[in-house]
């Protein structure tokens, strides 16, 4: 299947300096029952954001509910420390049933953090007390968020080019909170533009938060 091609792709193409182990952790096993915390506010969704609303997610209680995304679990597998992953679970929205929605489905993601050494080995520093952009973080340097973006993108289309051939992609700006900047990837499919994934630079403050 295609949590199989993805994990197989990434784990022989990410691989240890010495190339015996892969770099990215694969799990697939974490509870789908989630706090509200681990799936809204560890990943800085505001109390008044519309994604909270009872309409839109299947909450068991004030304090728990099935997890709207694996994302929930981000912050507690960072302070776990690992530093990348992959992570396939069933996430629960109440959608409307169509071609493309459905109330339960399967969703996969993946995070990888760098070091100093990892990213800009001999170049600039990776941090700085600067000012938000549409481009940056503030935290951020501008070296630091573009070779971030960088690796990003040529990573997921790997991925989409190892899943579905030389398929014809394009990169649209997106918002996410957690994210910054924040991108979705569209596929071309059956004569029309497919929306495939949601995908930026994690928010400095939650890998902080973690402990990292």
């Amino acid at each position: 299947g295609h949590k199989e091609a993805v994990e197989h792709h990434v784990q022989t193409t990410y691989r240890s300096p010495n190339g015996l182990t892969p770099i990215f952790a694969a799990l697939d096993d974490l509870n789908p029952v989630v706090t509200v915390g681990q799936n809204f506010d560890s990943l800085l969704v505001p109390k008044d954001h519309p994604s909270r609303s009872k309409n839109d997610n299947y909450y068991i209680n004030s304090e728990y509910m099935l997890r709207a995304h694996t994302s929930a679990h981000e912050r507690d597998l960072i302070g776990m420390g690992l530093n990348a992953f992959l992570l396939t679970g069933d996430v629960y929205r109440r959608d409307e049933i169509d071609a493309t929605h459905y109330p339960a489905f399967y969703q996969m993601e993946g995070v990888r953090l760098f070091s100093q050494t990892e990213l800009l080995s001999h170049g600039p520093k990776l941090f700085e007390n600067g000012c938000e952009t549409t481009d940056k973080q503030a935290e951020h340097t501008t070296s630091t968020s573009q070779t971030l973006e960088r690796d990003l993108k040529r990573t997921l289309t790997g991925i989409v080019r190892a899943l579905f051939g030389n398929v014809k992609t394009r990169w649209i700006p997106a918002f996410f909170p957690f994210t910054h900047p924040s991108w979705e990837l569209e596929i071309f499919f059956r004569g029309d533009w497919l929306e495939l994934l949601g995908c930026g630079v994690l928010r400095q403050k939650i890998v902080t938060e973690a402990g990292k």
